[in-house]
């Protein structure tokens, strides 16, 4: 894409309607006359006159705990300069974007048009009262020091200059973990660093603490290397000059003769291939300077083979990106209403993402970066901008320091427990990951035995690495030897767990082969045939759990469900309650936790088998916390439309009712009435008594094409199918599932498992 191309992108994505990146939006409903009362006069005065009694009360009915100001006169913005407060709104709006979208924190940009030190910290605490944070930004040094030094002494919430502390912070993680890969002590190495900004030096007393030692580091400026020597002479501020090093004058080339580290916060280019082959080996070679780094790695390769590289770029390895730092240091200050963020919550945070990076990839963020291969190493140093993880991960160790650091209040520490807190922000990125750490939680007590049928699908493989990792279950992996040990070894992926290949293993010629005869020779099977059909993974595996050699079985995502779910029907069989088995999605969406049903199993179902599927797919929900509200869903309510009378759904009706007395259920009915209370009151015979959360489709067209028009429109989050009505635990798995999928799937066949064997059904 040429330069022009993009600034055309650029601008016409600013200015699509509604103009700019960030809007506000009503949280409560206000659609009525009573809602508007309590939203605005008179019923308004009532939390103003509780906070004027009690100011913390400010954060239980307002929006201050969650609002963050992100504040700048637009000195320095970018690598545009001094531009000014108005042409650096489209910076901050952008910040607010990305508070929103990576950390739920709302926010309001304010631009400033005031440059005096003085004047803009006065500014900035006339508003402050507004917010429960403060992100400055874009402010030239060195004014931006004193600014956020003053602004932290004097306010009592949240403050920070990202410009100075966020690269510092990410860039600290890389350099951890580059160290350990090269296998260097970091009281040993060399540092030099280009810029000497406040990002730079704020850069430098960020790996002082972690233990670089100060003599071991050079900063370069524009005039060369920060000297005794111009200290003496009057050339240095006094932020500079306490870096200023007893060494002679030179050029960034003669600081880099020896080094082990180049951090690059300058300009583009200012770096060659020669003063990079001049360092010493195995070098860390972290350019950020943008959209040009110091010296691009192409240039690095050419003349290093040895060197660990990172850049401020997405389109090469190791981006150094503060979208990595500011959310999630914010959500944690203020989620435990820190009064500052300390050094110590900013070291929390380069050490959760330096021990982030260590952990295993998940497939959404694989997928989010084409599906490349990620794994700690000198291309992986640090977690990609677009791992979820970061939130939990991040936000609970900033949270946790700040307690320890004692700038909470007593109450608020004496509550707090960050296995908790983590548990709150895994909810903050969906209902469906708290419902499924619940699930993960229980299946841990009681771990189960789980065949997973294509143990050489790379999915599978990650998947049972997490559960064992986890201790949600104890995977027992089909397939044959060899290819299971490629597969782990492309994937970089160490663990042990039961591996069987059904060819090899004696019990299909013997124990499986002579029960499956047995069981299925009234339907024409021979002994040959079962030795035969034993070989399939998804025979061997249903026939391991039906002989109690497994406690359930999950599979079918390289296959059609068909050929997954026939095996397990012919070895294990239906349940002797269950009259069909049943295929349940349960869906979040909009922070509502429902069920639709059937969607995998039951074509047309008759008037039984649609009875069958509503108590089935109630049942799930029991298990899920959910009490049950069923809607038999149609065209129209009630049998209004009397030419096309839905008696096969009426008949269904009463018989769920018989099979479960105390179901709450009714239909048939529209979509609109299951949901909408007020067209509810229209017919005040039903049963609902509110929104179901339960919905029974008429057949598996209308199941299927609902839950993927939710899940695809909607941004519904999908879990399933949770099959009913099997005898022992079986699970089917789609094509398209990832990692995160099997692992939930993995979780509910366990737990099931642990039901069964409880005679909890």
């Amino acid at each position: 894409m040429t330069e022009e191309q993009f600034r055309k992108d650029a601008l016409d994505y600013h200015s699509m309607k509604p103009h700019g990146k960030i809007t506000v939006v009503p949280t409560k409903p206000h659609s009525t006359q009573h809602e508007l009362s309590l939203a605005y006069s008179p019923g308004v005065a009532y939390p103003c006159l509780e906070i004027e009694k009690d100011p913390s009360k400010a954060m239980d009915y307002t929006a201050k705990g969650n609002l963050v100001a992100v504040i700048s006169n637009g000195t320095a913005v970018l690598g545009l300069g001094n531009i000014g407060p108005l042409a650096g709104k489209p910076v901050m709006e952008g910040k607010g974007l990305l508070f929103k979208a990576f950390a739920d924190i709302d926010v309001f940009d304010i631009e400033v048009d005031r440059t005096d030190v003085d004047e803009f910290v006065e500014a900035v605490k006339a508003i402050a009262p507004t917010f429960g944070g403060i992100n400055l930004e874009d402010i030239k040094a060195p004014e931006c020091f004193e600014i956020e030094k003053r602004l932290v002494k004097e306010l009592d919430i949240p403050v920070m200059h990202d410009d100075q502390h966020g690269t510092a912070i990410i860039s600290g993680a890389a350099l951890l973990n580059g160290l350990e890969i090269t296998g260097k002590k970091i009281g040993q190495i060399k540092v030099v660093i280009s810029g000497a900004g406040a990002s730079a030096l704020s850069c430098a007393e960020h790996y002082v603490r972690l233990g670089v030692k100060k003599s071991n580091l050079l900063i370069c400026d524009s005039q060369g290397i920060i000297t005794a020597r111009r200290k003496k002479n009057g050339d240095l501020n006094k932020y500079k000059s306490k870096y200023a090093r007893d060494v002679p004058d030179g050029s960034i080339g003669d600081a880099l003769v020896g080094a082990d580290v180049f951090l690059g916060l300058s300009k583009g280019g200012i770096v060659s291939g020669q003063m990079i082959s001049k360092m010493g080996a195995n070098p860390l070679i972290f350019a950020l300077a943008n959209p040009t780094p110091e010296i691009m790695p192409e240039e690095v390769a050419a003349v290093r083979e040895d060197a660990i590289m990172a850049t401020g770029r997405s389109d090469y390895p190791n981006q150094i990106n503060n979208v990595l730092g500011f959310p999630y240091i914010f959500r944690g200050a203020l989620d435990v209403q820190a009064d500052e963020i300390t050094e110590g919550m900013k070291m929390a945070a380069t050490l959760a993402l330096a021990k982030l990076a260590k952990e295993p990839v998940p497939d959404d963020v694989l997928a989010a970066y084409g599906g490349v291969q990620l794994q700690f190493g000198p291309d992986y140093l640090i977690p990609k901008p677009f791992d979820a993880r970061v939130l939990i991960w991040e936000a609970s160790a900033v949270a946790e320091a700040a307690v320890k650091e004692g700038v909470v209040s007593s109450e608020i520490a004496k509550s707090f427990n960050v296995e908790s807190y983590r548990n709150e922000l895994e909810s903050r990125l969906g209902l469906t990951r708290s419902i499924m750490r619940g699930v993960i939680e229980k299946a841990r007590r009681y771990r189960q035995r789980i065949v997973f049928t294509e143990g050489d699908h790379p999915t599978m493989l990650k998947a049972a690495e997490q559960c064992i990792r986890e201790g949600i279950c104890f995977p027992i992996l089909l397939g044959r030897s060899h290819e299971i040990a490629a597969a782990k070894e492309s994937l970089g992926l160490d663990f042990v767990c039961d591996e069987i290949d059904p060819r090899e293993d004696p019990r299909r010629k013997t124990v499986y082969a002579n029960a499956l005869q047995e069981k299925r020779g009234r339907k024409g099977m021979t002994y040959p045939d079962a030795k035969r059909v034993l070989k399939s993974r998804p025979w061997f595996g249903s026939m391991m759990v039906e002989m109690g050699d497994a406690d359930g079985i999950i599979g079918g995502i390289s296959r059609d469900y068909p050929d997954f779910l026939r095996p397990c029907l012919s070895t294990i069989g239906m349940s002797s309650e269950a009259h069909r088995v049943v295929g349940t999605y349960m869906m979040t969406i909009k922070g509502r936790l429902m069920f639709i049903g059937d969607a995998t199993i039951n074509i047309y179902p008759d008037a039984r088998t649609l009875a069958e599927i509503a108590v089935q797919t109630a049942r799930v929900a029991r298990r899920f916390g959910v009490d049950p509200k069923v809607a038999l869903l149609s065209f129209s309510n009630f049998g209004s439309s009397g030419e096309f009378r839905s008696e096969r759904i009426e008949d269904s009706l009463e018989l769920a009712r018989k099979l479960d007395p105390t179901l709450v259920i009714d239909g048939p009915m529209q979509a609109d009435t299951a949901l909408i209370s007020e067209i509810q009151d229209q017919y005040p015979f039903m049963s609902l008594g509110g929104p179901a959360n339960v919905l029974i489709c008429p057949n598996l067209a209308s199941a299927n094409i609902s839950y993927k028009l939710l899940q695809r429109l909607g941004d519904a989050e999908m879990t399933g199918p949770i099959l009913e009505g099997m005898a022992k635990p079986v699970h089917v798995l789609q094509r398209e599932d990832g990692v995160r999928d099997v692992v939930h799937m993995a979780a509910i066949c366990a737990l099931d498992a642990q039901r069964q064997k409880q005679g909890n059904l």
